[in-house]
């Protein structure tokens, strides 16, 4: 069974959009009229990142040189800026310590020159550093304060950040995170006409296509991202656009286009000085050479063979654990396909031992231990075979049970659904109860007419009769009004729980992930204790399998402990915000709050609805105080609001053609010594003739059973009654709908 891995790319920011030629020719020009020191420098910065796009050699000569020159003229800024991007392309050869120490000086330099947007570039490194280390955990922690510095000053290089994080989220298996990132990257460059970020982008979303299974969209984004790079003259975007479709067409079964692609993308990576893409895109092309029919059997081994080892010589030199684990369970593949188990399982085993600290779960990866388990029970040690195949069950059923737990979210939100349409026939009750009542109302009137009219006829009878019937009226009518007080109450009540089963829908997916390792692991954990337990009682005991199960063993409890941690730390972060509201104001970060509501809604509705993709637009104000409010009710006015925009654009996309966009963009900031949050999507739009009405209880746009009329209401009744804050809306129909929240600040 053969092995393909994914080579993903931690791009570099992108600024330029000149040809790179020009570029460089034109930054030499400006070099040479330099009229400052400091001016000099930054040109040279410049001239070190379009370097590092097209020869990284030369771009570590010349980031070396420009790190002197800024220390002799004591130009801080200037020295950061050179020690980030030499970190950067120390990332790219391998040379991870050589990195982390350019970062940890460049770290202390930024601190007091209050430089936010530099303080964010180095945490883009350290993000790089641990992905290009497969610590993909690490990687998201460092990608994510970079993000947060970079949407509160619009940083230049925010599109490149959201790249990257979704990288790490790719490698992760967590491709819903992955896209929503690398939509809203795609958004900024297509905003700034940046070539160059379309570029990178659309290589990212190529990737992520292909891993989900659709491979036209996936071509369509390598090539579109080829045709990107070469107006541009981006070699490294190229390359790895090859690199992915020798993938690509790996998967599709059509070696012969993917050795191809393999070929090009290595004799580029060995141009560029990429030694990480040029060996695993070696084992690429080994694998597939392997596979072509149309080259004779014998030669056809003897060939990839030769290509394998040279991509395990490159992968040395390269030191990156995920390329070390691809040449090497590429030549244990080649191998096995010959039928020479016995060579094919050391390969396979140095492969996985270079992933022992990575956080790497995928397909590639259960596939070579299914290898590897019918290699040893191929050559009679059944127990290492059951082993391995117990651990590529543990891997695939934590990645496929990802697909379980949405439809597990599907059937909850079923079921709130329901709840809504039992919503629905409560107000048809309403309305008639009320209807009756007015009948009855009415009658009453007759008769008593009819009653009065009669008076001469026999009044204390007919005043005796009118009594009655009043009194009657009256206990109909306070049991009606009493019934529609309890109606209302439970539609406010549904409405909360259905909000609950929206939020829980959220809370599912970010939390499922990580539980799912830690089951998985800890029943294999459990087998593999039984395993050393029955080798300690066997009479012929082996040292050797004691030793490398309790490995086995010690190395699962540390899985067990990594997922743990995550695990705890998003349930934290969700009791922080769904606890039982006590009605008691407190200190609340606002962008905290939004940002966790907003991720919940988003996973809640792609739960349920697959094929639904937005592009999620964040700018939060950092220097905005916190807020004095209850976050459990303020979570819910979020919720709505955020709910709201989704279904809008939702609708829209069902009228529109493919090009159509949903977008949604979340800001806050300080507005007249107020707190504003806006929440704006490029949905349907609301009529002008309705506008006025949609704070009304029971008004909805939506068809019945698909809303309450509820929602707004309740959240205009938190913001206005229990935060004496505001509301408002900007509208206009089939364009756009943003709806503005002001809380005063209170110290």
């Amino acid at each position: 069974m053969k092995i393909i891995a994914t080579v993903l790319l931690f791009s570099l920011s992108c600024g330029f959009t000149w040809a790179q030629k020009a570029k460089l020719d034109s930054l030499d020009r400006l070099i040479k009229k330099a009229t400052t020191d400091t001016g000099r420098i930054n040109l040279l910065n410049r001239k070190v990142y379009v370097l590092s796009e097209n020869d990284i050699d030369a771009a570590l000569k010349l980031g070396k040189e420009v790190i002197a020159d800024a220390r002799q003229l004591s130009y801080e800024k200037g020295e950061v800026v050179a020690r980030t991007r030499l970190a950067n392309n120390y990332n790219m050869k391998g040379d991870f310590a050589a990195a982390r120490e350019n970062l940890i000086r460049a770290e202390r330099l930024v601190w007091p020159l209050n430089e936010q947007g530099l303080l964010s570039d180095v945490y883009s490194g350290y993000g790089m550093m641990y992905g290009m280390q497969s610590k993909y955990d690490s990687s998201i922690v460092f990608f994510d304060k970079a993000i947060r510095i970079g949407q509160a000053i619009n940083h230049r290089s925010l599109s490149s950040y959201y790249q990257n994080i979704a990288i790490a989220y790719q490698m992760q298996s967590n491709y819903s995170r992955a896209l929503s990132y690398q939509q809203k990257a795609l958004a900024i460059a297509e905003q700034t006409n940046n070539i160059n970020s379309q570029a990178y982008v659309l290589t990212n979303m190529g990737i992520t296509y292909k891993v989900l299974g659709d491979f036209d969209r996936a071509q369509k984004s390598f090539f579109g991202a080829i045709k990107a790079a070469k107006t541009v003259d981006i070699k490294n975007v190229e390359l790895y656009a090859y690199s992915n479709l020798a993938t690509l067409f790996d998967a599709k079964k059509e070696y012969d286009l993917s050795y191809q692609y393999a070929v090009k993308s290595a004799e580029l990576g060995k141009q560029l000085g990429d030694q990480g893409i040029e060996a695993a895109s070696l084992a690429k092309a080994a694998l597939a050479m392997a596979l072509r029919t149309s080259v004779a059997q014998s030669e056809r081994f003897a060939r990839a063979e030769t290509l394998a080892k040279q991509a395990i010589a490159i992968a040395g030199a390269a030191r990156q654990p995920l390329v070390t684990y691809q040449v090497n369970a590429g030549m244990g593949t080649l191998l096995k396909m010959q039928g020479n188990c016995g060579a094919a399982i050391p390969y396979f085993e140095k492969g996985f031992q270079a992933l022992t600290d990575s956080d790497i779960y995928d397909e590639q990866i259960e596939v070579s231990y299914q290898s590897v388990s019918g290699c040893y029970e191929q050559v009679g040690n059944y127990r290492r075979a059951l082993l391995a195949d117990r651990k590529a069950t543990a891997i695939g059923d934590s990645i496929r049970n990802k697909e379980n737990i949405r439809k597990t979210t599907e059937l909850t939100l079923n079921y709130e659904f329901d709840k809504k349409q039992q919503l629905v026939r409560a107000e048809r009750q309403q309305e008639a109860a009320i209807a009756n009542t007015k009948q009855m109302a009415l009658g009453g009137g007759l008769v008593l007419t009819l009653l009065l009219a009669g008076v001469a006829y026999n009044a204390y009878r007919s005043k005796q009769k009118a009594n009655t019937l009043l009194e009657q009226q009256k206990e109909e009518i306070q049991r009606t009004l009493s019934e529609l007080r309890n109606t209302q109450d439970q539609l406010v009540q549904r409405e909360k729980m259905a909000s609950l089963g929206e939020l829980t829908a959220g809370v599912a997916h970010e939390i499922q992930n990580p539980l799912n390792f830690v089951n998985n692991f800890a029943e294999l954990g459990v087998e593999l204790i039984g395993e050393l337990e029955d080798e300690r009682q066997n009479p012929d005991r082996d040292e050797q399998l004691e030793q490398e199960l309790l490995g086995d063993i010690k190395q699962n409890l540390q899985k067990i402990v990594h997922h743990g941690k995550r695990a705890d730390g998003i349930v934290k972060s969700m009791l922080e915000h769904s606890r039982v509201s006590t009605g008691q104001k407190e200190p609340t970060d606002l962008n905290a709050l939004a940002d966790e509501y907003l991720r919940l809604a988003y996973h809640g509705l792609r739960a349920k609805d697959k094929l639904y993709n937005a592009s999620l637009v964040t700018t939060f104000d950092s220097s905005l105080d916190k807020i004095q409010a209850i976050p459990q009710d303020l979570g819910r006015v979020l919720l709505n609001l955020f709910n709201n925009a989704f279904y809008a654009t939702q609708e829209k996309a069902k009228q529109q053609t493919a090009d159509y966009q949903p977008r949604i963009w979340v800001s806050t900031h300080m507005e007249n010594g107020k707190a504003e949050l806006r929440v704006k999507d490029n949905g349907t739009g609301i009529p002008e003739s309705i506008v006025h009405k949609i704070y009304q209880p029971f008004f909805t746009t939506k068809p019945t059973g698909e809303g309450t009329g509820l929602g707004l209401s309740l959240s205009y009744d938190i913001v206005t009654k229990g935060h004496n804050g505001e509301m408002a809306v900007q509208t206009e129909a089939n364009q756009f709908t943003e709806m503005i929240v002001r809380l005063p600040i209170q110290t």
